[in-house]
C-alpha cells in the first residue's frame, strides 16, 4: 500500500511510505528557498513520487496530520481572550482568520487542489488523523524499539500540547493528554520572541545562548509562569506571558516586571538576556522532566520514543536520557511538524493493516539524489572547473586540506530529511582549530558568535571524545566533552563544555565516513566540524545552488560527489 503523507503547517512536507517502507521525504522549504515556510507542499509532493515513478493516481491514499475542523478547544479559548483582553483577541482573531485563509481552507479543498496542482491525475480522498498521533507514529514506527513509552511535546495540536503515551509493537496507547493553553513549546517561544529573535524559528539561538547565562530568574518563571503539577502535570500562566501577544512583541507588564525590559532585534544581547535564556532553557528542562519521569513510572519502560517540536532541544533531550530513569532515547531526524508528515503516512499504514515492512531509520537521507552529469552541468553553468577523484583519493586531498586550516563545503548523495546537514549538505572544517569557529562565523555563516557548532564522530570511537550513552546518528544530543579531548577539538566545544554530536556508522553514510577515517588517520583525530551547508536560507538542495552558496563565501573547495572544485582563479587572487 503506496502513502502519501504531507503537512502544510510550518516546516511543510511531504513522505512517500510503502507498507512501512520509506521511499521518499523532503521538506518544501529545500524547493522554494523559504525557511519554515507553510503552504501546500506542491514541490515536495512532486518529488516523491518522481522518486518513485509514480504519479498522484497511483497513491492508495493521502494521510494528513491534522484534523482542521477540530476547533473546538481553540474556539473556546478565543471567545475568553475577548473577554480578558482586546489585544488579545486580536492577535488571536487575525492568526485564526490568516490559517483559515490558507492552512485550514487548503486542507478543506485538498483533493481537489492536489489534482490540479500536481500532475493532473485523480487524487485519493485525504485522512485527516490526529496531529500528536502522527508525531508518536514517525517516532515508534521507526525506532528499533518493540515496547517504548511516548513523549510528545510541542506548541499545540488540534486541542493539546503534551501527549503521553505507551508503544506495543506499532499500537499507541495514549496516557495523558495536556490540554491548551498549557504549552511548553509555546512558553520557550515566548521567550524566544521576549529575547528579540523569530519564535517558532530561533529556538535554537536561545538554547545556545542559554550555555553563557546564570538561570537566577528561573525561580520567579517556575512560581509565576510555568508551574508543575502533580501526576506529571504543568500549567502556563498566559495572563502574565501570552506566546500570541508575544509573536507581535507585546508584554505584560507582569512579565516585564519579572524579568526586564524584553530585547529589541537588533540590539545588543546582554547579560541579562543571556540569564532569562539560560532560566527558560532550566525551566524548560524541569517540565520535560517532570512529564518523562512520570511517563516512566506509569509504564515501567526503559526506552523512551520522543517527537514534537521541543524534541529539537538536545540539551533537554540529554537531560531526559540521564535522569528519566531510560536506558535507551530514539528521536527521529525530522522530530517536528516536518516529520508529522511521515508519522502520518506511517500511521494510516498501520491503521490500514498494511505494515508489513516496519523499517528503523538509522539514516536522514530520504531527499533528492543528483547524478555527476548533472553536477558537471550545474559547474559549467557556473563557469567552474573540477577534477574527478575516486573515493580514497578523494578523501586523502579533502581530508589533508581540512587539515591545513581549509573550509569545504561537502555535497553527496540524498538530502537530507530534517533540519541538520549530517554529511550529504555540510560545511566542513578541522576542530582541531581554536579560531575556526570566529572564521566560519565571520566568513560564512554571518550569524551570532555564540551559537556553536558540532561535531561528527566515527561511532566506535565517540567515547574517546565524548560522555556520550548510546549513538547519536541526528545530532539531537548535546553531551560533555571528556577533559581529556576539550584540548584536542576546542571549535567543537560550547561554552559549558558540552557539544552536540553526531555519530557516524559504518552503514549509513559510507562517503562520509571514508573522509572521516581518513582525516582520523592523518591528523590523530576521527572527528570532524560539521554544520549545514548553507548561509542565510534553506540547506542546499540542488547542485546549482550547492555551487551559488559556494560562491558566496570564501571557503576554499567545494565536493560535489566525485568532483572537486576551488574558488575561481579571479577570487582567490583577490
Amino acid at each position: 500500500m503506496l502513502i502519501l503523507g504531507l503537512s502544510n503547517m510550518r516546516d511543510a512536507a511531504a513522505a512517500l511510505v510503502e507498507n512501512g517502507r520509506v521511499i521518499a521525504a523532503a521538506e518544501e522549504e529545500r524547493f522554494v528557498r523559504v525557511k519554515h515556510v507553510t503552504a501546500l507542499p506542491v514541490q515536495a509532493i512532486r518529488y516523491c513520487l518522481r522518486e518513485a515513478g509514480l504519479r498522484l493516481c497511483d497513491v492508495d491514499a493521502v494521510a494528513v496530520p491534522w484534523k482542521y475542523w477540530q476547533i473546538g478547544r481553540r474556539g473556546a479559548l478565543a471567545l475568553g481572550s475577548m473577554l480578558r483582553s482586546p489585544q488579545l483577541c486580536w492577535v488571536k482573531g487575525k492568526r485564526s482568520a490568516e490559517r483559515m485563509a490558507q492552512e485550514w481552507k487548503e486542507l478543506a479543498f485538498l483533493q481537489s487542489h492536489l489534482t490540479r496542482l500536481i500532475d493532473g491525475t485523480a487524487c485519493p480522498k485525504p485522512v485527516f488523523l490526529d496531529h500528536h498521533l502522527c508525531h508518536a507514529a514517525s517516532t515508534v514506527l521507526v525506532s528499533p524499539f518493540d515496547q517504548a513509552a511516548v513523549l510528545i511535546v510541542d506548541g499545540a495540536s488540534e486541542a493539546h500540547t503534551t501527549m503521553l503515551a505507551r508503544a506495543e509493537g506499532p499500537d499507541i496507547q495514549v496516557l495523558k493528554r495536556i490540554p491548551l493553553p498549557h504549552s511548553a513549546g509555546q512558553f520557550y517561544a515566548a521567550v524566544t520572541a521576549y529575547l528579540g529573535f523569530k519564535p517558532d524559528h530561533d529556538e535554537y539561538i536561545v538554547m545556545g545562548l542559554a550555555a553563557y547565562g546564570n538561570p537566577r530568574f528561573a525561580g520567579a518563571l517556575r512560581e509565576q509562569v510555568l508551574r508543575l503539577l502533580p501526576e506529571g502535570g504543568f500549567e502556563l500562566n498566559t495572563q502574565i506571558f501570552d506566546f500570541h501577544l508575544a509573536r507581535h512583541q507585546i508584554f505584560s507588564p507582569a512579565i516585564l516586571r519579572l524579568l526586564g525590559p524584553n530585547r529589541q532585534p537588533d540590539e545588543e544581547v546582554t547579560q541579562r538576556h543571556k540569564d532569562v535564556a539560560a532560566s527558560a532553557q532550566l525551566v524548560l528542562e524541569e517540565t520535560l522532566l517532570h512529564l518523562a519521569r512520570h511517563l516512566q513510572k506509569l509504564t515501567g519502560l526503559d526506552r523512551l520514543c520522543l517527537a514534537g517540536g521541543v524534541a529539537y532541544n538536545c540539551v533537554a533531550n540529554s537531560r531526559l536520557w540521564r535522569e528519566a530513569g531510560f536506558r535507551e532515547v530514539y528521536i527521529p531526524s525530522a522530530a517536528g511538524d516536518s516529520g508529522a508528515a511521515m508519522g502520518a503516512a506511517l500511521w494510516l499504514t498501520h491503521r490500514r493493516g498494511a505494515l508489513t515492512e516496519r523499517m528503523v531509520l538509522r539514516s536522514a537521507s530520504w531527499g533528492p539524489e543528483f547524478s555527476e552529469q548533472e553536477c558537471v552541468a550545474a559547474l559549467e553553468r557556473a563557469g567552474l572547473s573540477a577534477s574527478r577523484l575516486p573515493d580514497d583519493q578523494l578523501c586523502e586531498k579533502v581530508a589533508r586540506e581540512l587539515a591545513n586550516g581549509r573550509l569545504v563545503c561537502w555535497f553527496q548523495g540524498r538530502m537530507e530529511w530534517g533540519p541538520r546537514g549530517l554529511g550529504n549538505r555540510s560545511l566542513l572544517a578541522d576542530p582541531r582549530r581554536e579560531d575556526m569557529r570566529e572564521l566560519i562565523n565571520a566568513k560564512v555563516k554571518l550569524r551570532e558568535p555564540f551559537r556553536p557548532f558540532a561535531p561528527s564522530v566515527l561511532e566506535e570511537r565517540a567515547s574517546e571524545y565524548f560522555d556520550l550513552p548510546s549513538p547519536s546518528p541526528f545530532m539531537l544530543l548535546t553531551v560533555p566533552v571528556l577533559p581529556s579531548a576539550k584540548g584536542l577539538i576546542p571549535a567543537v566545544v560550547h561554552v559549558d563544555g558540552s557539544a552536540r554530536v553526531q555519530t557516524v556508522d559504518k552503514i549509513s553514510n559510507p562517503r562520509y565516513r571514508l573522509l572521516l577515517e581518513t582525516f582520523g588517520r592523518q591528523t590523530g583525530v576521527p572527528v570532524l566540524l560539521n554544520t549545514s551547508f548553507n548561509v542565510n536560507e534553506p540547506i542546499v538542495c540542488t547542485p546549482d545552488e550547492a555551487i551559488d552558496c559556494f560562491l558566496r563565501t570564501e571557503v576554499e573547495w567545494l565536493v560535489l560527489g566525485n568532483l572537486l572544485a576551488g574558488q575561481p582563479a579571479v577570487r582567490r587572487n583577490t
